[in-house]
């Protein structure tokens, strides 16, 4: 119990912090906080300096996939003890939960099933979906999905990108993406699983909400929804964009809720629509299982379920002691402990010190952050966080001064993309 509240306190102390900053921007100016917190900037346009192209982002994201693919491959015959001809050396790369999409792309929710149940509905269907619309152009179904994988990872580089320079000049734009390419547990994004869609997706709803564009937001929020459950948490930079841009709660407090009352209400609509994402999967659970919550039942097969965060760490901590000198105490628990201090950490900071950084990004950091270490069996929190683009670009804001400790997180994670690439390959619980 002591714990859990000494775990508990600063979670609560940087939420407290967050909502004082987001407050602040929706007008609310109490005495004493001028110079504590920066007003709510709406951004028009890019910030000063140069803007890369998308077609540049695009393609020099796109090549590094190809580089780190041509380099798995070479691992895997490197390492493999026996020839192996293309074709099975692009089929070692289905490790892990990459079966489970191939399988539902070919099998159909359906037909995909275990012990007589429906245990996959666990695994939400937008990304197989797509694949089985891409297995049209390239008929194999672990090709096809690393290619639309990987597509959409470049795709969600650009609105990265384009997002950072609403807030941020060119070269911390620029870094947020490096950080973001060369992160540990990247690779995923190559491989036949959600992580580039979901960058896609939640990248692109986030940049059009914070352009205050609601109907391509609630479209691309849709798709994030039905991509992961995270998804929807795009809702929350959506709203609070929307707060700060119309200032409710300026002084005189009655004429200011009067005033923004119905510009307010006039795009709900849009802002919504990432529930019908949520409500699409439902319909799922329902014509498979006869149970919009079916999922709820199969995530127990799974040992899934939620958590607070002090428990969860709490369990991480006491199995990275037992595990310290075996593969998963590296490969799952230590990275799970440091992801979160590290992510923490930069939030903090970003919160107290980067006067440029959105609110409703800082929310939406804390909520995604959160809502990933909430899970009764996380083993798999560096891939989740490989979509967490807010962290990247407060990294890249922080060293954006100091260049020695800029080059020194780009080479440990560019060393530590290649250690995790191999133990993955090689069959570590990297997942």
């Amino acid at each position: 119990m002591a714990a859990d509240i000494l775990i508990t306190l600063p979670i609560a102390a940087l939420f407290v912090l967050i909502a004082l900053r987001c407050l602040y921007g929706f007008g609310w100016q109490p005495a004493g906080l001028e110079k504590a917190f920066p007003r709510w900037r709406v951004p028009t346009s890019p910030a000063d300096g140069y803007a890369a192209p998308g077609w540049k982002v695009f393609t020099l994201t796109l090549g590094l996939r190809v580089f780190l693919f041509a380099a798995s491959l070479c691992w895997v015959w490197l390492q493999s003890g026996q020839a192996l001809s293309l074709g099975e050396a692009v089929q070692s790369l289905c490790r892990w939960d990459a079966a489970h999409y191939i399988n539902l792309a070919e099998q159909g929710y359906d037909g995909y099933v275990e012990n007589g149940q429906h245990l996959f509905l666990v695994f939400y269907p937008a990304y197989v979906w797509l694949l089985r619309a891409a297995r049209v152009l390239i008929p194999h179904t672990l090709l096809a999905g690393m290619v639309l994988s990987s597509l959409c990872y470049a795709g969600g580089c650009c609105f990265v990108y384009r997002l950072a320079r609403l807030f941020y000049p060119h070269a911390v734009a620029r870094d947020g993406v490096l950080f973001l390419s060369l992160f540990p547990f990247s690779f995923f994004f190559g491989a036949a699983m959600t992580e580039g869609l979901f960058l896609l997706s939640t990248g692109a709803a986030v940049y059009y909400a914070c352009r205050g564009k609601w109907l391509p937001f609630g479209l691309w929020g849709a798709l994030a929804a039905l991509t992961r459950m995270t998804g929807v948490l795009v809702l929350a930079p959506a709203i609070l964009t929307l707060l700060g841009r119309e200032k409710p709660l300026e002084s005189p407090l009655g004429p200011s809720l009067a005033r923004t009352g119905k510009r307010l209400l006039r795009p709900l609509p849009c802002l919504l629509l990432p529930l019908l994402g949520t409500l699409g999967y439902l319909a799922l659970n329902y014509a498979v299982d006869g149970d919009p919550f079916a999922f709820l039942t199969h995530q127990e097969h799974w040992y899934q379920g939620p958590m607070w965060v002090s428990r969860v760490l709490r369990y991480v901590w006491d199995y990275l002691l037992h595990f310290w000198n075996a593969s998963n105490g590296w490969a799952i628990w230590l990275p799970t402990l440091l992801l979160f201090l590290l992510c923490f950490g930069l939030l903090l900071w970003g919160t107290l010190r980067d006067r440029r950084a959105d609110p409703g990004l800082l929310a939406y950091g804390f909520c995604y952050l959160m809502a990933n270490y909430s899970l009764s069996w996380l083993l798999s929190a560096g891939r989740y966080l490989s979509c967490g683009f807010v962290f990247f670009l407060l990294a890249a804001s922080l060293t954006e001064n100091r260049p020695n400790l800029r080059r020194g997180l780009l080479a440990g994670e560019a060393v530590l993309l290649g250690i995790y690439l191999c133990g993955h390959l090689s069959g570590a619980q990297i997942m």
